[in-house]
């Protein structure tokens, strides 16, 4: 996305500001990046032209997160840049919306920045079906089947910002999928605040399996990948599913945030360590060539020593290729922040510093263990240097095993130097390993 903290505002001589034209900077997660491209398409039909250039614009629209602390301090670090682009004539009209909006509310937030011309919060319930203008190079998109939760986790305040779980219908997500396919989509990340629990509200049951079968039949479609699963919903058909080999890949992100049952029951997860270890032996027993996503607090309220230690080795038995790992937030009108037993500021993240060094040694790991193997490879593009600059022979992949923008990637050079449009597989020879990430080489045929 843009980075308008990056470009800053001097680099050279503003342009004109051009009547009807706007930019859109989105921020936060792969759910917030679908609402922006149902925003961009809303405006487009109003008759508005979309530019990815914020300088010269009449206005920007900077779809924020709210999620916890760090996310809206990144936002109001946004909103600053905005403010001195339109004191320096170089855009006319700041328009912010999104989570941190609707978590902090309008007035606060008016009075903090007069400057901003209008704010909003988060889509209504009836336009979770608007058509997109995707934002994210063709051959990969977002599928969102669902808005909101009902989990109610003590630490999160995403029921508070995004309501209650809403399903989109089987015909209306098939639909929508259809069109990206049509339009060139190899890649469908399938994404909800719990997809496991998709079609509960609507169906009476989770049926997920019955949705993920009916997208492995959409032709041009090659890989499907799902995100934000939950142990509790992950039935042996989906276990099946995924142990078939077809297109949904074996890669399963399933957020566990903790594994010692007294935090677990602060949490309010409504899932003990035990029924967790048997659905992760499960998995790794049936799913061949499995990689497991998973993400980890620290220091949440209560957290002892041995709790923590109990989470890391939980860690080194699972041993997840993939995760990430975060201190404890506080946020404001969850349960979270009247628990007692708040863990100091310094041991929470001396403990975030150490679990995270662990899952980091643990996806370097996989990494290694893939050098001399040969692997498909999606190219997402050619590799870009700081300055630009675009190396010709040079480019920029996934494995199965990396979602985009929060996984390792892969770089790819060709023996003969040719193109690789995004969205072209290639079978790569991996020959190096850079940290958690690949180095390969494309096999001649």
């Amino acid at each position: 996305m843009l980075n308008l903290l990056s470009a800053g505002i001097s680099r050279r001589c503003p342009l004109p500001i051009t009547p009807k034209t706007f930019s859109l900077v989105s921020l936060g997660c792969p759910k917030n990046l679908v609402d922006s491209e149902q925003i961009v398409f809303m405006l487009k039909q109003d008759g508005l032209d979309f530019r990815s250039e914020v300088d010269g614009c009449e206005t920007v629209v900077l779809n924020t997160c709210g999620f916890i602390k760090t996310a809206r301090d990144e936002a109001r670090e946004y909103i600053r840049s905005l403010i001195d682009l339109k004191r320096a004539n170089r855009i006319r009209r700041i328009s912010v919306r999104g989570c941190m909006t609707k978590h902090e509310g309008v007035k606060a937030l008016a009075a903090e920045f007069p400057e901003v011309d209008e704010w909003f919060g988060v889509p209504a319930a009836e336009l979770m079906t608007v058509q997109r203008e995707l934002l994210t190079s063709k051959h990969v998109a977002y599928l969102r089947i669902a808005d909101g939760c009902n989990r109610r986790c003590s630490f999160c305040a995403i029921p508070n910002i995004r309501g209650n779980f809403r399903s989109v219908p089987m015909e209306q997500v098939l639909n929508e999928a259809k069109l990206l396919a049509d339009a060139g989509t190899k890649e469908l990340v399938v994404i909800a605040q719990e997809t496991t629990f998709w079609g509960s509200d609507i169906y009476g049951k989770p049926q997920l399996t019955e949705l993920l079968k009916q997208l492995e039949t959409l032709n041009g479609v090659r890989w499907i990948r799902l995100m934000y699963s939950f142990p509790q919903f992950f039935t042996d058909e989906l276990i099946d599913m995924f142990s078939a080999g077809s297109k949904l890949l074996p890669y399963i992100d399933i957020p566990l945030q903790h594994c010692n049952d007294d935090i677990l029951n602060r949490m309010n997860r409504r899932v003990t360590k035990a029924e967790t270890e048997a659905l992760l032996e499960k998995l790794r027993t049936r799913i061949p060539n499995l990689v497991l996503r998973t993400s980890l607090i620290t220091g949440f309220p209560g957290e002892t020593d041995a709790m923590f230690h109990e989470l890391h080795q939980f860690v080194d038995r699972w041993q997840f290729e993939r995760a990430g790992v975060f201190s404890f937030s506080p946020e404001n009108g969850t349960p979270a922040v009247k628990l007692s037993g708040m863990v100091p500021a310094r041991t929470a993240k001396r403990r975030y510093e150490s679990l995270y060094k662990t899952c980091e040694k643990y996806s370097v790991s996989w990494a290694k263990k893939q050098k001399g193997t040969v692997i498909d490879v999606q190219i997402d593009g050619n590799y870009t240097d700081e300055t630009g600059h675009k190396e010709p022979n040079l480019f920029v992949g996934r494995t199965f095993a990396d979602a985009p923008d929060i996984d390792p990637v892969v770089y790819v050079t060709l023996p003969v130097p040719s193109a690789l449009p995004p969205g072209t597989f290639v079978p790569c020879e991996i020959v190096e390993t850079e940290g958690c990430d690949l180095v390969g080489i494309v096999c001649e045929e």
